[in-house]
C-alpha cells in the first residue's frame, strides 16, 4: 500500500482527481486482503473436517515388515496391522510348513523384516534354522508364537520315543568320549531298549486290566485303551528299536564290530532326533492354531510388539486386535454349538497326521489313529497301516480326515480298506480362492463342517 502512495504521490494531477485515484487505490488494497483472508479461512476449515477424532498414523510413514513361516499366522497379523503393515508369508498356499524348502529370496526377507514370526515348536525344522542363520537374523526380531499360548502336549508315546533317543545317544556319547568302550556301550542300548519294551507291555497290561474291571461303566475308559494302542501306530516306536537290535545282533555273531555297530546305531539316532525336529514331535504340540482361544493370546501379542515398532498406530493395531479377537469368540461359540451335533460316541478321529489335538482337546473328540506321526515326508510301515485299518473297522469310524497338504495316497488306502469314506481337511495351511478356507476363520469353519457332517 506505501509503494502504491509513494507512486501516486510523485504524479501531477488535479487534486479531485488524486482523491480518486486514492481512493480507488485503498478499495483495491482493501479487496485482496479481504480475498487473502477469504482464501485462508475455507482451508482451515476443511482441514478441520478432515482430520479423524482418533489419533491416526503419519502418511509416510511406511508400513512395518513382517515375515511369517505360516499364511495362517499372515492372515492374523494383516488382521491386526491393516494398512500399517507389509505381510509375506514364507509358506505358499497348499505348502506343507514341514517339507517347506526356502528359496534365497526369502533369506533377504528375512533380513530385510522388521519382525519375523514363527510357529515354533519344531514346526519348521531345521529349514528355519538355516535360513536364520543364512540370513544373519537379529535374534530380537525373531518370535515363537507357539512359546505363547501355553502349548499341549504330544501323546505319551511321542514323549517315551523322545526320550528313549536322548538315552541312546547319551550312551553313544560315552562311547565316543572314551568313557567307556564300545561292547559296554552296546550293552547298555540292549538295556535300554529291553526297558522300554518292558514299559510298552505293563502300561498295556494295565489298561486291558482297567477295561475288563470297568467293562460296560464308562466310555472313558475305552479311551484310555485306544490312546494305548494308538502308540503301535508310531512308525518310529516300532523301527527305530527293531534296527538298534538287529546292529547288536550282528555283533553278538561277529558280523560287525562294536565300532562300527556304536557308528551305525548314531546315525539312526540322529536320523530320528532329525525327523522329530522335522514334525516338532518333542514334548509340545505345535499345532494350536486349532484353538482359537489360543489364538487370541497370539493376536494381543502381535498387536503389542506392532505398537512398540509404530506407537503412532499402535490404537488402530489395538482396535483392530479387540475387533479380530470378537469374530474368534464368535467362531469358538459357533463351533462348539456345530460340533453339538456329533454324538459324544461318534467323536473319535483318524487323520493324515497327528495335527488335531487341540482341537480334539477342547471339543471334546479323541484321536484315536494317524496314517503319519514323526513326519509328513516319512512313510509308515505295512504293520502300523494294517493296525490302523483294524482299529478303524473295530470302532466302526466312518471317515477317514486326510489333509491338503498332505498326499492322500495312504490315507486313501487306509479308508478303502477299512470302509470309510475319505474327507480332506485344512491344516498346515490355508486353501486357494474359492475353497471357503481362504481365511483363518474361513479354513476352521470349513473344517468343523466337513468333521460334523462325516461324523454326525
Amino acid at each position: 500500500m506505501q509503494l502504491r502512495l509513494n507512486a501516486i504521490k510523485g504524479l501531477t494531477v488535479n487534486p479531485f482527481i488524486g482523491i480518486i485515484i486514492i481512493g480507488v487505490a485503498l478499495m483495491l488494497s482493501v479487496a485482496a486482503c479481504s480475498s487473502d483472508d477469504e482464501d485462508s479461512e475455507p482451508a482451515q476449515t476443511t482441514q478441520s473436517q478432515t482430520s479423524p477424532a482418533p489419533p491416526a498414523a503419519p502418511s509416510d510413514k511406511p508400513p512395518i515388515e513382517v515375515v511369517t513361516t505360516s499364511n495362517i499366522v499372515a492372515d492374523w497379523v494383516e488382521n491386526v496391522g491393516g494398512d500399517g503393515v507389509e505381510v509375506f508369508s514364507l509358506l505358499p498356499i497348499g505348502g506343507d510348513p514341514h517339507t517347506f524348502q526356502p528359496g534365497a529370496r526369502d533369506v533377504a526377507r528375512i533380513t530385510d523384516a522388521d519382525v519375523v514370526l514363527s510357529i515354533g515348536l519344531g514346526m519348521e525344522g531345521g529349514w528355519l534354522h538355516d535360513l536364520l542363520e543364512n540370513a544373519a537374523a537379529d535374534p530380537e526380531s525373531i518370535v515363537e508364537t507357539g512359546e505363547i499360548v501355553d502349548p499341549i502336549e504330544f501323546a505319551e508315546g511321542h514323549a517315551d520315543e523322545v526320550e528313549l533317543l536322548e538315552e541312546i545317544s547319551h550312551v553313544v556319547h560315552e562311547v565316543e568320549d572314551g568313557e567307556i568302550d564300545a561292547m559296554k556301550g552296546l550293552k547298555e542300548i540292549e538295556e535300554l531298549l529291553e526297558a522300554a519294551e518292558e514299559g510298552h507291555h505293563h502300561e498295556g497290561e494295565e489298561e486291558e486290566k482297567k477295561d475288563e474291571d470297568h467293562e460296560g461303566e464308562e466310555e472313558e475308559d475305552e479311551g484310555h485303551h485306544h490312546e494305548d494302542e494308538e502308540e503301535h501306530h508310531h512308525e518310529g516306536e516300532e523301527e527305530l528299536p527293531a534296527m538298534v537290535m538287529e546292529i547288536i545282533e550282528q555283533v553278538e555273531t561277529g558280523d560287525l564290530k562294536a565300532e562300527d555297530a556304536i557308528e551305525a546305531i548314531e546315525g539312526l539316532t540322529e536320523e530320528g532326533e532329525h525327523d522329530h525336529a522335522d514334525h516338532g514331535h518333542g514334548l509340545e504340540d505345535p499345532h494350536y492354531w486349532f484353538d482359537p482361544v489360543r489364538v487370541k493370546l497370539v493376536v494381543n501379542d502381535i498387536a503389542a510388539r506392532l505398537s512398540v515398532l509404530d506407537p503412532d498406530r499402535g490404537d488402530m493395531f489395538w482396535a483392530n486386535a479387540t475387533a479380530y479377537n470378537a469374530k474368534l469368540d464368535e467362531l469358538h461359540s459357533w463351533t462348539e454349538q456345530q460340533v453339538s451335533a456329533v454324538p459324544e460316541e461318534n467323536r473319535l478321529l483318524v487323520t493324515s497326521h497327528d495335527s488335531f489335538g487341540y482341537f480334539a482337546n477342547l471339543y471334546g473328540f479323541e484321536v484315536i489313529g494317524v496314517v503319519l506321526s514323526i513326519t509328513t515326508d516319512v512313510e509308515p510301515s505295512a504293520g502300523d497301516l494294517a493296525d490302523l485299518v483294524e482299529e478303524v473297522k473295530e470302532e466302526g469310524v466312518p471317515v477317514v480326515f486326510g489333509e491338503t497338504t498332505v498326499s492322500e495316497r495312504l490315507a486313501s488306502a487306509v479308508a478303502k480298506e477299512s470302509g470309510a469314506e475319505l474327507v480332506r481337511l485344512y491344516s498346515g495351511s490355508l486353501g486357494p480362492d474359492g475353497s471357503g478356507a481362504e481365511t483363518y476363520i474361513g479354513m476352521i469353519r470349513t473344517n468343523v463342517e466337513r468333521i460334523v457332517e462325516g461324523l454326525k
